[in-house]
Protein backbone atom coordinates (compact mmCIF):
# COMPACT_ATOMS: atom_id res chain seq x y z
CA UNK A 1 0.00 0.00 0.00
CA UNK A 2 2.83 2.40 0.82
CA UNK A 3 4.37 1.81 -2.62
CA UNK A 4 1.05 2.59 -4.32
CA UNK A 5 0.67 5.82 -2.35
CA UNK A 6 4.18 6.91 -3.29
CA UNK A 7 3.52 6.11 -6.98
CA UNK A 8 0.31 8.18 -6.97
CA UNK A 9 2.12 11.11 -5.37
CA UNK A 10 4.95 10.87 -7.92
CA UNK A 11 5.02 13.65 -10.54
CA UNK A 12 5.03 11.04 -13.32
CA UNK A 13 1.64 9.62 -12.25
CA UNK A 14 -0.51 12.14 -14.24
CA UNK A 15 1.38 11.14 -17.40
CA UNK A 16 0.74 7.48 -16.60
CA UNK A 17 -2.98 8.22 -16.17
CA UNK A 18 -3.14 9.87 -19.58
CA UNK A 19 -1.51 6.85 -21.20
CA UNK A 20 -3.81 4.44 -19.34
CA UNK A 21 -7.04 6.21 -20.33
CA UNK A 22 -5.84 6.64 -23.90
CA UNK A 23 -5.23 2.89 -24.19
CA UNK A 24 -8.58 2.25 -22.49
CA UNK A 25 -10.34 4.51 -25.03
CA UNK A 26 -8.64 2.69 -27.92
CA UNK A 27 -9.67 -0.69 -26.49
CA UNK A 28 -13.28 0.44 -26.03
CA UNK A 29 -13.49 1.90 -29.54
CA UNK A 30 -11.95 -1.15 -31.22
CA UNK A 31 -13.78 -3.95 -29.43
CA UNK A 32 -17.29 -5.16 -28.76
CA UNK A 33 -17.58 -2.21 -26.35
CA UNK A 34 -17.51 0.33 -29.19
CA UNK A 35 -21.29 0.78 -29.33
CA UNK A 36 -21.49 1.29 -25.56
CA UNK A 37 -18.51 3.67 -25.71
CA UNK A 38 -20.01 5.79 -28.52
CA UNK A 39 -23.50 5.84 -26.97
CA UNK A 40 -22.02 6.85 -23.62
CA UNK A 41 -20.03 9.75 -25.10
CA UNK A 42 -23.00 10.98 -27.14
CA UNK A 43 -25.47 10.76 -24.27
CA UNK A 44 -27.46 14.02 -24.32
CA UNK A 45 -27.38 15.97 -21.08
CA UNK A 46 -29.05 19.32 -20.56
CA UNK A 47 -29.60 22.15 -18.13
CA UNK A 48 -32.86 24.11 -18.27
CA UNK A 49 -33.92 27.27 -16.48
CA UNK A 50 -37.61 28.17 -16.51
CA UNK A 51 -39.15 31.13 -14.78
CA UNK A 52 -41.41 34.07 -15.33
CA UNK A 53 -40.26 35.58 -18.60
CA UNK A 54 -37.13 33.42 -18.64
CA UNK A 55 -36.70 30.12 -20.43
CA UNK A 56 -33.31 28.74 -21.38
CA UNK A 57 -32.06 25.24 -22.08
CA UNK A 58 -28.55 24.06 -22.88
CA UNK A 59 -28.38 20.51 -24.20
CA UNK A 60 -25.15 18.87 -25.34
CA UNK A 61 -23.63 15.43 -25.64
CA UNK A 62 -21.40 14.20 -22.83
CA UNK A 63 -18.28 14.62 -24.97
CA UNK A 64 -19.22 18.26 -25.61
CA UNK A 65 -19.74 18.87 -21.88
CA UNK A 66 -16.26 17.48 -21.34
CA UNK A 67 -14.65 19.52 -24.13
CA UNK A 68 -16.54 22.75 -23.44
CA UNK A 69 -17.06 22.48 -19.68
CA UNK A 70 -14.36 20.46 -17.95
CA UNK A 71 -11.63 21.88 -20.17
CA UNK A 72 -12.74 25.39 -19.16
CA UNK A 73 -11.67 24.41 -15.63
CA UNK A 74 -8.32 23.23 -17.04
CA UNK A 75 -7.92 26.61 -18.75
CA UNK A 76 -8.87 28.30 -15.46
CA UNK A 77 -5.98 26.45 -13.79
CA UNK A 78 -3.62 27.54 -16.59
CA UNK A 79 -4.74 31.14 -16.09
CA UNK A 80 -4.18 30.98 -12.33
CA UNK A 81 -0.72 29.47 -12.79
CA UNK A 82 0.25 31.98 -15.47
CA UNK A 83 -0.88 34.98 -13.41
CA UNK A 84 0.90 33.77 -10.28
CA UNK A 85 4.13 33.01 -12.12
CA UNK A 86 4.10 36.43 -13.82
CA UNK A 87 3.30 38.30 -10.61
CA UNK A 88 5.24 36.31 -8.04
CA UNK A 89 6.96 33.30 -9.61
CA UNK A 90 9.77 32.53 -12.00
CA UNK A 91 8.19 34.45 -14.91
CA UNK A 92 8.34 37.85 -13.19
CA UNK A 93 11.90 38.46 -14.38
CA UNK A 94 12.11 38.80 -18.18
CA UNK A 95 15.77 37.77 -18.19
CA UNK A 96 14.94 34.41 -16.64
CA UNK A 97 12.10 33.64 -19.04
CA UNK A 98 13.42 34.90 -22.36
CA UNK A 99 14.73 31.44 -23.32
CA UNK A 100 11.38 29.59 -22.88
CA UNK A 101 9.61 32.49 -24.62
CA UNK A 102 11.81 32.16 -27.70
CA UNK A 103 11.59 28.37 -27.48
CA UNK A 104 7.79 28.48 -27.31
CA UNK A 105 7.62 30.83 -30.33
CA UNK A 106 9.87 28.53 -32.37
CA UNK A 107 7.93 25.50 -31.15
CA UNK A 108 4.70 26.97 -32.53
CA UNK A 109 5.87 28.60 -35.74
CA UNK A 110 7.92 25.69 -37.12
CA UNK A 111 5.23 22.96 -36.77
CA UNK A 112 2.62 25.32 -38.23
CA UNK A 113 4.93 26.04 -41.17
CA UNK A 114 5.56 22.33 -41.80
CA UNK A 115 1.81 21.62 -41.72
CA UNK A 116 1.12 24.55 -44.06
CA UNK A 117 3.80 23.51 -46.55
CA UNK A 118 2.25 20.04 -46.81
CA UNK A 119 -1.42 21.14 -46.85
CA UNK A 120 -1.39 24.60 -48.44
CA UNK A 121 -3.39 23.45 -51.47
CA UNK A 122 -6.40 22.26 -49.40
CA UNK A 123 -8.37 25.02 -47.65
CA UNK A 124 -10.34 22.60 -45.48
CA UNK A 125 -7.20 20.74 -44.37
CA UNK A 126 -5.50 24.06 -43.58
CA UNK A 127 -7.97 24.58 -40.74
CA UNK A 128 -5.76 22.24 -38.75
CA UNK A 129 -2.53 24.26 -39.04
CA UNK A 130 -2.48 24.86 -35.26
CA UNK A 131 -2.89 21.20 -34.26
CA UNK A 132 0.86 20.42 -34.03
CA UNK A 133 1.74 23.63 -32.17
CA UNK A 134 0.77 22.54 -28.64
CA UNK A 135 2.69 20.68 -25.92
CA UNK A 136 1.02 18.47 -23.30
CA UNK A 137 2.67 19.51 -20.04
CA UNK A 138 1.30 16.65 -17.88
CA UNK A 139 2.52 13.97 -20.29
CA UNK A 140 5.89 15.67 -20.94
CA UNK A 141 6.66 16.26 -17.26
CA UNK A 142 5.54 12.71 -16.49
CA UNK A 143 8.16 11.33 -18.90
CA UNK A 144 10.81 13.71 -17.54
CA UNK A 145 10.16 12.59 -13.95
CA UNK A 146 10.96 9.00 -14.94
CA UNK A 147 14.55 10.06 -15.63
CA UNK A 148 17.28 10.72 -13.11
CA UNK A 149 20.15 13.16 -13.48
CA UNK A 150 18.22 15.84 -15.38
CA UNK A 151 19.31 19.32 -14.15
CA UNK A 152 16.62 21.29 -12.34
CA UNK A 153 17.18 24.20 -14.74
CA UNK A 154 16.00 22.03 -17.67
CA UNK A 155 12.86 21.00 -15.78
CA UNK A 156 12.10 24.67 -15.12
CA UNK A 157 12.73 25.44 -18.79
CA UNK A 158 10.21 22.78 -19.86
CA UNK A 159 7.61 23.98 -17.36
CA UNK A 160 8.05 27.63 -18.36
CA UNK A 161 7.95 26.81 -22.07
CA UNK A 162 4.76 24.78 -21.57
CA UNK A 163 3.10 27.74 -19.83
CA UNK A 164 3.89 30.04 -22.77
CA UNK A 165 2.88 27.24 -25.15
CA UNK A 166 -0.53 27.02 -23.46
CA UNK A 167 -0.87 30.80 -23.59
CA UNK A 168 -0.12 30.70 -27.32
CA UNK A 169 -2.73 27.96 -27.81
CA UNK A 170 -5.31 30.04 -25.96
CA UNK A 171 -4.60 33.06 -28.18
CA UNK A 172 -4.82 30.88 -31.31
CA UNK A 173 -8.18 29.46 -30.23
CA UNK A 174 -9.53 32.96 -29.52
CA UNK A 175 -8.33 34.42 -32.83
CA UNK A 176 -8.76 31.57 -35.31
CA UNK A 177 -11.36 29.15 -33.93
CA UNK A 178 -14.20 31.51 -33.10
CA UNK A 179 -17.59 30.98 -34.73
CA UNK A 180 -20.32 33.44 -35.73
CA UNK A 181 -20.68 36.00 -32.95
CA UNK A 182 -23.87 36.83 -31.03
CA UNK A 183 -23.98 40.53 -30.09
CA UNK A 184 -26.28 39.98 -27.09
CA UNK A 185 -24.14 37.14 -25.70
CA UNK A 186 -20.99 39.24 -26.20
CA UNK A 187 -22.66 42.04 -24.22
CA UNK A 188 -23.34 39.61 -21.34
CA UNK A 189 -19.70 38.47 -21.52
CA UNK A 190 -18.48 42.06 -21.27
CA UNK A 191 -20.83 42.68 -18.35
CA UNK A 192 -19.46 39.62 -16.53
CA UNK A 193 -15.89 40.75 -17.20
CA UNK A 194 -16.75 44.20 -15.79
CA UNK A 195 -18.15 42.57 -12.63
CA UNK A 196 -15.04 40.40 -12.28
CA UNK A 197 -12.89 43.51 -12.66
CA UNK A 198 -14.93 45.25 -9.95
CA UNK A 199 -14.52 42.30 -7.58
CA UNK A 200 -10.78 42.33 -8.21
CA UNK A 201 -10.56 46.12 -7.82
CA UNK A 202 -12.37 45.94 -4.47
CA UNK A 203 -10.04 43.04 -3.54
CA UNK A 204 -12.98 40.80 -2.69
CA UNK A 205 -11.80 37.27 -1.96
CA UNK A 206 -15.10 35.44 -1.72
CA UNK A 207 -14.70 32.52 -4.13
CA UNK A 208 -18.47 32.06 -4.41
CA UNK A 209 -18.90 35.42 -6.17
CA UNK A 210 -16.24 34.53 -8.72
CA UNK A 211 -17.79 31.09 -9.31
CA UNK A 212 -21.28 32.51 -9.96
CA UNK A 213 -20.08 35.22 -12.35
CA UNK A 214 -17.64 32.76 -13.96
CA UNK A 215 -20.49 30.30 -14.60
CA UNK A 216 -22.62 33.04 -16.21
CA UNK A 217 -19.60 34.08 -18.28
CA UNK A 218 -19.16 30.47 -19.43
CA UNK A 219 -22.80 30.19 -20.57
CA UNK A 220 -22.66 33.56 -22.32
CA UNK A 221 -19.43 32.68 -24.07
CA UNK A 222 -20.90 29.32 -25.08
CA UNK A 223 -23.73 31.21 -26.79
CA UNK A 224 -21.52 34.00 -28.15
CA UNK A 225 -19.55 32.04 -30.75
CA UNK A 226 -16.26 32.48 -28.87
CA UNK A 227 -15.10 29.14 -27.49
CA UNK A 228 -16.46 28.71 -23.97
CA UNK A 229 -13.20 27.36 -22.54
CA UNK A 230 -11.69 30.85 -22.80
CA UNK A 231 -14.00 31.92 -19.99
CA UNK A 232 -11.77 29.94 -17.63
CA UNK A 233 -8.70 32.00 -18.50
CA UNK A 234 -10.61 35.29 -18.30
CA UNK A 235 -12.01 34.43 -14.86
CA UNK A 236 -8.56 33.42 -13.61
CA UNK A 237 -7.05 36.78 -14.61
CA UNK A 238 -9.33 38.58 -12.16
CA UNK A 239 -8.72 36.30 -9.17
CA UNK A 240 -6.72 38.29 -6.56
CA UNK A 241 -3.28 36.92 -5.73
CA UNK A 242 -3.78 37.53 -1.99
CA UNK A 243 -6.60 38.30 0.41
CA UNK A 244 -6.77 41.70 2.12
CA UNK A 245 -5.06 40.21 5.19
CA UNK A 246 -2.14 39.04 3.05
CA UNK A 247 -3.06 35.34 3.01
CA UNK A 248 -2.65 33.50 -0.29
CA UNK A 249 -5.84 33.31 -2.38
CA UNK A 250 -5.19 32.38 -6.03
CA UNK A 251 -2.34 29.98 -5.17
CA UNK A 252 -4.55 28.18 -2.67
CA UNK A 253 -7.33 27.84 -5.26
CA UNK A 254 -4.82 26.48 -7.76
CA UNK A 255 -3.36 24.00 -5.26
CA UNK A 256 -6.84 22.70 -4.40
CA UNK A 257 -8.04 22.55 -8.01
CA UNK A 258 -4.95 21.24 -9.81
CA UNK A 259 -5.22 17.65 -8.47
CA UNK A 260 -8.74 17.47 -9.92
CA UNK A 261 -7.38 18.67 -13.26
CA UNK A 262 -4.43 16.26 -13.52
CA UNK A 263 -6.08 13.24 -11.88
CA UNK A 264 -9.62 13.58 -13.26
CA UNK A 265 -10.28 16.22 -15.95
CA UNK A 266 -7.35 15.48 -18.29
CA UNK A 267 -7.71 11.66 -18.04
CA UNK A 268 -11.47 11.99 -18.73
CA UNK A 269 -10.70 14.24 -21.70
CA UNK A 270 -8.21 11.67 -23.02
CA UNK A 271 -10.77 8.88 -22.63
CA UNK A 272 -13.44 10.89 -24.46
CA UNK A 273 -11.23 12.06 -27.35
CA UNK A 274 -8.54 9.43 -27.94
CA UNK A 275 -10.88 6.62 -29.02
CA UNK A 276 -9.74 6.24 -32.63
CA UNK A 277 -11.46 3.50 -34.63
CA UNK A 278 -8.58 1.51 -36.13
CA UNK A 279 -10.65 -1.31 -37.61
CA UNK A 280 -11.45 0.31 -40.95
CA UNK A 281 -8.47 2.65 -41.09
CA UNK A 282 -6.75 2.69 -44.47
CA UNK A 283 -2.95 3.16 -44.57
CA UNK A 284 -3.55 5.85 -47.21
CA UNK A 285 -5.26 7.99 -44.60
CA UNK A 286 -2.18 7.76 -42.37
CA UNK A 287 -0.06 8.91 -45.30
CA UNK A 288 -2.45 11.71 -46.19
CA UNK A 289 -1.18 15.33 -46.12
CA UNK A 290 -3.11 16.14 -42.93
CA UNK A 291 -1.73 13.14 -41.01
CA UNK A 292 1.80 13.77 -42.26
CA UNK A 293 1.51 17.47 -41.43
CA UNK A 294 0.44 16.68 -37.88
CA UNK A 295 3.01 13.92 -37.32
CA UNK A 296 5.97 15.76 -38.82
CA UNK A 297 4.87 19.03 -37.23
CA UNK A 298 4.80 17.52 -33.75
CA UNK A 299 7.72 15.10 -33.91
CA UNK A 300 10.10 17.08 -36.15
CA UNK A 301 8.80 20.64 -36.10
CA UNK A 302 8.48 21.03 -32.33
CA UNK A 303 11.96 19.83 -31.45
CA UNK A 304 13.67 21.72 -34.28
CA UNK A 305 11.70 24.92 -33.67
CA UNK A 306 12.30 24.97 -29.92
CA UNK A 307 16.00 24.14 -30.27
CA UNK A 308 16.81 26.51 -33.17
CA UNK A 309 14.99 29.52 -31.75
CA UNK A 310 16.51 28.87 -28.31
CA UNK A 311 20.00 28.42 -29.76
CA UNK A 312 19.76 31.61 -31.84
CA UNK A 313 18.48 33.61 -28.86
CA UNK A 314 21.42 32.37 -26.76
CA UNK A 315 23.98 33.19 -29.46
CA UNK A 316 22.48 36.67 -29.88
CA UNK A 317 22.72 37.05 -26.08
CA UNK A 318 18.98 37.58 -25.82
CA UNK A 319 18.72 34.61 -23.44
CA UNK A 320 20.92 32.56 -21.15
CA UNK A 321 21.50 28.82 -21.32
CA UNK A 322 20.15 26.74 -18.38
CA UNK A 323 22.68 26.19 -15.59
CA UNK A 324 24.41 22.83 -15.06
CA UNK A 325 23.12 21.55 -18.41
CA UNK A 326 24.64 20.79 -21.81
CA UNK A 327 23.24 21.03 -25.33
CA UNK A 328 22.79 17.26 -25.63
CA UNK A 329 20.49 17.23 -22.60
CA UNK A 330 18.78 20.39 -23.81
CA UNK A 331 17.95 18.77 -27.16
CA UNK A 332 16.34 15.85 -25.33
CA UNK A 333 14.00 18.33 -23.63
CA UNK A 334 13.20 19.79 -27.05
CA UNK A 335 12.17 16.31 -28.28
CA UNK A 336 9.76 16.08 -25.33
CA UNK A 337 7.88 19.16 -26.55
CA UNK A 338 6.61 17.05 -29.46
CA UNK A 339 4.11 15.47 -27.08
CA UNK A 340 0.99 17.32 -28.21
CA UNK A 341 -1.73 14.96 -26.98
CA UNK A 342 -4.58 16.66 -25.04
CA UNK A 343 -4.16 20.20 -26.39
CA UNK A 344 -3.58 18.93 -29.95
CA UNK A 345 -6.67 16.70 -29.72
CA UNK A 346 -8.62 19.68 -28.41
CA UNK A 347 -7.56 21.97 -31.29
CA UNK A 348 -8.20 19.11 -33.75
CA UNK A 349 -11.82 18.98 -32.57
CA UNK A 350 -12.16 22.73 -33.14
CA UNK A 351 -10.44 22.70 -36.53
CA UNK A 352 -12.57 19.97 -38.08
CA UNK A 353 -15.76 20.41 -36.07
CA UNK A 354 -17.83 20.64 -39.28
CA UNK A 355 -16.80 17.15 -40.34
CA UNK A 356 -15.16 15.12 -37.58
CA UNK A 357 -14.89 12.07 -39.84
CA UNK A 358 -13.30 13.91 -42.76
CA UNK A 359 -10.00 12.15 -42.27
CA UNK A 360 -11.36 8.86 -40.88
CA UNK A 361 -9.85 9.79 -37.49
CA UNK A 362 -6.37 9.47 -38.97
CA UNK A 363 -5.73 13.03 -37.77
CA UNK A 364 -6.29 11.91 -34.17
CA UNK A 365 -4.15 8.83 -34.71
CA UNK A 366 -1.36 11.02 -36.08
CA UNK A 367 -1.49 13.09 -32.87
CA UNK A 368 -1.29 9.96 -30.72
CA UNK A 369 1.55 8.44 -32.76
CA UNK A 370 3.58 11.66 -32.80
CA UNK A 371 3.10 12.12 -29.06
CA UNK A 372 4.09 8.55 -28.19
CA UNK A 373 7.05 8.54 -30.60
CA UNK A 374 8.25 11.85 -29.13
CA UNK A 375 7.90 10.47 -25.60
CA UNK A 376 9.71 7.20 -26.35
CA UNK A 377 12.52 8.80 -28.38
CA UNK A 378 13.05 11.55 -25.76
CA UNK A 379 13.13 9.02 -22.92
CA UNK A 380 15.60 6.70 -24.66
CA UNK A 381 17.75 9.61 -25.85
CA UNK A 382 17.96 11.29 -22.43
CA UNK A 383 18.61 7.98 -20.71
CA UNK A 384 21.47 7.27 -23.16
CA UNK A 385 22.91 10.77 -22.61
CA UNK A 386 22.72 10.36 -18.84
CA UNK A 387 24.60 7.06 -19.02
CA UNK A 388 27.27 8.66 -21.20
CA UNK A 389 27.67 11.49 -18.67
CA UNK A 390 27.82 9.14 -15.68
Amino acid sequence: MQGIKEFIKNESFPGFLLIFFTILALICQNSALSVIYENFLHLELGISVNGEGVSKEISKSLVHWINDGLIAIFFFCIGLELKYEVMRGQLRDIKSVSLPIFGAIGGMLTPALIFALINHSNDFAMRGWAIPTATDIAFAVGILMLLKGIPTSLKLFLLSLAIFDDLGAIIIIALFYTGELSVFAIFICLLCIALLFLLNYLHISNLGFYCIIGAILWVAMLESGVHATLSGVIAAIFIPIDKKNGDSFSKKIYDNLNPWVVYFILPVFAFANAGVDLRALDINYLLSPVSLGIFLGLFIGKQLGVFLFSYISIKLKLATFPQDANYKQFYGICILTGIGFTMSLFIDGLAYVDDLNAFAQADKLAILLASFVSAIVAYLYLRLINKANA
